[in-house]
């Protein structure tokens, strides 16, 4: 659920978050890992949230087959 608190983060901030580049962070949102949202001609922010539920799905431990 979105609150008005949720901040939003510009694809340059995110990219620093994961320590990656903003064209991994678009590979990403292609990929549907990440939903960005759209608030006009070529802005393009994420929700903090969904950045950070992102990362712990990324580093939580696998399960075993």
């Amino acid at each position: 659920m979105t609150t008005i608190t949720d901040q939003l983060l510009t694809r340059k901030q995110v990219a620093a978050l994961f320590q990656v580049s903003t064209l991994t962070i678009i590979r990403l949102e292609d990929a549907g890992k990440l939903n960005p949202v759209r608030l006009g001609a070529g802005s393009i922010r994420h929700k903090r949230s969904d950045v950070e539920a992102c990362i712990a799905a990324s580093i939580a431990p696998k399960a075993q087959a």
